[in-house]
């Protein structure tokens, strides 16, 4: 069966086919952990709606989101709620007012800040409030992804809706 050259039936190396196998079982592995999960409501779960904020993007990339349209964590391929609603405000930045020494908020031109809100079901506890293993908490940044766009921003409120 095996000869000299440890070659199995005279026609393949026995260390070949070891590496062909661990091979096949670090693509499957790969595949099996990197594949995007789909977390689905449990009984027991609240309704939420969170929005979250993207600062500094041109008023033409709001026109990209779509209302209905499921999102994903970019980092963890997650679904993590889907869009019930999008608008926007005029992006603002403090300025100095020299003339009158104090600090405005005054609107940059040509740049927007984007509100997108997201309907999900979550397990919530006294500690924490998790879409599937998704923690969401106002302040937290949060980079998300539908086919049409990728973003990354910050969550700046929480709605409790009532439980199923």
């Amino acid at each position: 069966m095996i000869d000299k050259k440890y070659r199995l039936f005279g026609l393949i190396n026995v260390i070949d086919i070891g590496i062909i196998a661990a091979l096949i079982v670090f693509a499957v592995l790969a595949l099996r952990f990197s594949a995007p999960r789909n977390v689905s409501a449990k009984p027991g779960d609240v309704t939420i709606k969170y929005t979250v904020e993207v600062q500094r993007r041109k008023p033409s990339f709001k026109d990209k989101i779509k209302v209905g349209t499921d999102v994903e964590d970019s980092i963890r391929g997650y679904v993590i709620g889907k869009i019930t609603n999008v608008y926007s405000e005029p992006y603002l930045e403090d300025t100095p007012d020299y003339a009158n020494n104090i600090i405005r908020r005054a609107p940059v031109d040509g740049l927007d800040t984007i509100y997108i809100e997201i309907e999900a079901k979550a397990q919530i506890t006294d500690y924490t409030t998790l879409i599937g293993a998704y923690e969401v908490l106002v302040g937290k940044d949060v980079y998300i992804k539908t086919k049409d766009f990728a973003a990354g921003g910050y969550i700046v409120r929480i709605e409790r809706g009532i439980a199923s």
